[in-house]
Formats: C-alpha cells, structure tokens, sequence
C-alpha cells in the first residue's frame, strides 16, 4: 500500500468528511420533516383535546360524577360526530343543535335541512337553542369558556415542553367570517389548526395559528444535531491524527535512514584511521622508530575512545527511550560540573579557534541531580554550540536565580535556528538540512533530544530563544535544592 502516504491520505479524508457531511445534512433534513409533521400533529391533538375537554366542562357543571355523562362527552365518536356537523356548510342547507338536561335524562338534538327545490334558497345559516337564557347571559359563558380554551391549549403546550409564540383566530359559527383576525400573514404562517368548538352554544369556532416553529422542531432535534455534528469532529479529529501520526512517522523513517548513513560514516572514520595506522606501523616496521610508533599509537587510541564515546552516546539513548536509565541522585553544585566540562572540551575550543566565557555566581548553586547525566547535558549543549558555530566562535555560560529556579544559559553567535524548527530540534533524530538538503555538520541528532530528556527527568524544561543568523540561547532551568 505504498499509495497509502500522508499526502495521499489527506485528499481522501475530505472528501471522506464531505461525503459524512452531506449523508449527515441529507438525514437531518429527512429528521427535520419528520419532527416537523409530528410537532403540527402534536399541536392538533393539544387543540382538539382542549376543545373536547371545555365542551364536557360546560356542560357537565353539577353532573361531573355522572360516569355516562363523561363517557358520551369526552368519548372520540361524539368528538367525531360534534366536528363532522360543524364542518357540514352546504348550500341550502340549514343545521340546527339543541341539547336539554334535566334530572332523569339528556338529550343531545341534531337537525338539518334543506329545500328540494332548486330554484328556491335560504341563506346557511346554523343556530344552537340555549333554554332559559338570555343572550348576553350565552355571550358571558361563551367568552369564559373561550378563556378557559386557550389557558388549557397554554397549559398542555407547557406540559409538552412545546415554547413557542402562538395566537389564535375566531370564526362566526353560523357564517364563518372572521372576526378575529392574527397580526401576522397568513403567508407567514407555520401552522394553522383546524377549527374547533369550545361549547355547545356554536357562537365561534376556535383556530391556533403559529408563526415560526423552526426553533421549537430544532429543539426537539437537539440530541439528534449535537450527536450528529459530535460524529463529524471525532472523524476529523480520527484522520488528523491518521494524518498527523502518518506524517511524524514518514518524518521518524527519514530521519532513522539518514541517522543510519551518518553513523555508519562517523564510525567508520575512526575505523580507518585505526586501520591505516596499524598497516603503516606493520608496513613500515615503525617498532624500530619507538617516536613515530608512540605518535601512530597514540593517534589510535584517540580514535578508539572517539568510537566508544559514540557508541556509548547511541547505547545511553536507547536506555533512556526504553525507560531503563537509573538515575543516581545526589546533591551537587552545578558551577565545578561546568567548570570541568568546559576545561575537559579544550581541545575541541582549541581546533575552533573558539572563546568561551563562564559566568558563575559567587553562591554555591545546588540540586538534587544525578552529576554524570548533567555533565553530559553541558556536554552536549557546548559541543553543539561549537559545531554550528564559525570559526573563532564566542559562547558564554552564565547561570541566575529567579523564582526558587535556577537558569543556566548557553548563549552562541552561531547561524541561529529558524522558528520553524525550534521545536523540532530536540525530537529524536531530527537534524537540520541547509538549502541543498544536506547537513553541513557531523552528528547524530541525538544530543538535544537527550538532553530534553534528562532535565525532564530532574523536574526541568530545556528553552530556546534564536533567530536566524542571530545565534542561539539554550536555557536549562532546574527547581534549586531546599532543605525541609
């Protein structure tokens, strides 16, 4: 699967997301029309239950024990029966209730007519009798009743969790003209309910309006969208990290290959130095030249402790990757370990033609630390500061106290390293190209990262503070030793 790379992956994840993008918005809108039709049917129901529930009311007062009574009233075919004559406006055609209660019986009277005669006509028209009741006394009772509508079709929109902005419109039973109209056009409007009764005296009929129900359906959707959109983000954040841990291992492959082919030349050079003088000492029979013998001797050893030195660097990296490093934790003064290392690294300053200037403190500065891994840190911090500097190179070490912290800071004039690669430089490994994309410096890419990982390990963090071509500025800080 060679196919299978970082730049390939990244094209097939967008359009991975854009086609889980559009499944998702085709599926959300499919949900939306469902919640939709099943918020206005929910909407219908509470109006029609509302109007069942005030017509039982206004005709039951005094008889709400009367277990017939409320079967026939609040029963789905008298509901049925009640809608179909009211919906019934024909021509010609004259509709008529009455309903009388007295103490042995009820009678519930529907009557319609209408003329045979097609040249003859009245107008529609549909009247209810009210025995022993005045008109403005039905006027009263009908506006109560419509009151008690709308306060129970409030109710039950609460009770359903249903918010929204509603209104209502009513409609002249006999002719059905409008007579109160709603503030908002009808254009506009999300749902209109049917028309409903809410006595049995037919003065109006009563009709719920909603303008918007957009927000209310997209409330009803909220676990639906936030699971959804949730969905989205776990799968991009699944192929940035695909992407992101295929990269950084492509990266670890490369930078593995070219730490393999500079090793392999670091160590074969001292090999073929040893090499090459030991043939000459055979060759040339320098036992009887003890100078020359002692010089090519010498040269060779150098180059052995070079090669263990490097293999040593390799071997204690592994360990510390592996978690196998030990520490051997003590009290010690910093400034005498960077004293030593800096007169140690003579030689190395000596070849560079190189200045280094220490400035210690006149306090001793003590941690708790393992002294042979902090060395090696110093080490490690000058010996890059010599290698990526020019000739006649100047670095200063300096250490300060702030903060119950100490700072030590290794300061060069060297090249600098650009921003886009201050966090890179201590991950394994990792290297520096020039232009052409080649080092123009031996190493292994070892150093930094080691170091990084040792004073993580004393409970400090390792920071850099370089512009391009402006020199480079390591600064270790350690938490200072306190006694309890």
């Amino acid at each position: 699967m060679k196919w299978l790379t970082s730049r390939n992956v990244f094209p097939l994840a967008v359009i991975t997301l854009i086609i889980s993008l559009c499944l998702q918005c085709a599926w959300i809108r499919q949900l939306y029309l469902a919640q939709k039709q099943d918020i206005k049917t929910k909407l219908e129901s509470i109006v029609s239950n509302a109007s069942k529930q005030i017509v039982y009311r206004s005709v039951s007062r005094g008889r709400e024990r009367s277990s017939r009574f409320k079967q026939f009233f609040l029963s789905s075919e008298w509901f049925a029966l009640r809608q179909a004559f009211d919906g019934l406006k024909l021509d010609n055609l004259h509709s008529q209730f009455h309903y009388g209660i007295d103490n042995d019986s009820t009678v519930v009277e529907m009557r319609m007519s209408f003329l045979n005669d097609p040249k003859k006509h009245f107008k529609i028209s549909s009247s209810a009798k009210t025995d022993n009741m005045s008109p403005r006394q039905v006027s009263s009772d009908d506006q109560k009743d419509l009151k008690s509508l709308d306060s129970l079709v409030n109710r039950q929109l609460q009770q359903f969790d249903i918010r929204i902005h509603r209104n209502y419109a009513l409609y002249d039973y006999s002719s059905g003209n409008l007579i109160k109209p709603v503030p908002v056009a009808k254009n506009k409007l999300s749902f209109v309910s049917e028309c409903y009764t809410y006595n049995l005296k037919f003065l109006h009929r009563y009709q719920l309006v909603v303008g918007n129900i957009f927000w209310v359906v997209i409330f009803q959707m909220r676990y639906y969208l936030i699971s959804s959109f949730m969905m989205l983000v776990l799968t991009a954040a699944a192929f940035y990290l695909l992407i992101r841990l295929m990269k950084n291992q492509q990266l670890y492959a490369q930078a593995k290959i070219a730490f393999t082919s500079n090793m392999t030349h670091e160590l074969q050079t001292p090999i073929s130095t040893i090499s090459v003088a030991l043939e000459s000492i055979k060759k040339y029979h320098l036992i009887d030249q003890p100078e020359k013998l002692e010089n090519y001797l010498n040269i060779s050893v150098h180059e052995l402790q070079r090669l263990q030195a490097m293999i040593e660097k390799v071997l204690k990296q592994e360990q510390m990757d592996l978690g196998e490093t030990k520490l051997q934790f003590s009290l010690i003064d910093v400034q005498p370990i960077l004293q030593q290392v800096i007169h140690a690294m003579e030689v190395q300053v000596q070849e560079k033609n190189a200045f280094i200037t220490f400035l210690p403190t006149a306090e001793p500065l003590f941690i708790k630390g393992d002294a042979m891994h902090i060395s090696n840190v110093f080490y490690n911090l000058i010996d890059n500061a010599l290698k990526y500097s020019p000739v006649h190179a100047k670095i200063e070490v300096s250490c300060s106290i702030a903060d119950r912290q100490l700072t030590i800071s290794f300061k060069d004039n060297g090249p600098g390293i650009n921003e886009i690669y201050q966090q890179q430089v201590f991950e394994r490994f990792f290297r520096i190209f020039n232009q052409d994309n080649i080092h123009n410096v031996k190493g292994s890419g070892l150093g930094l990262h080691y170091v990084k990982q040792v004073i993580a390990l004393h409970d400090g963090h390792v920071e850099l503070y370089s512009k391009d071509g402006k020199g480079c500025t390591f600064m270790v800080i350690l938490p200072l030793y306190e006694e309890n």
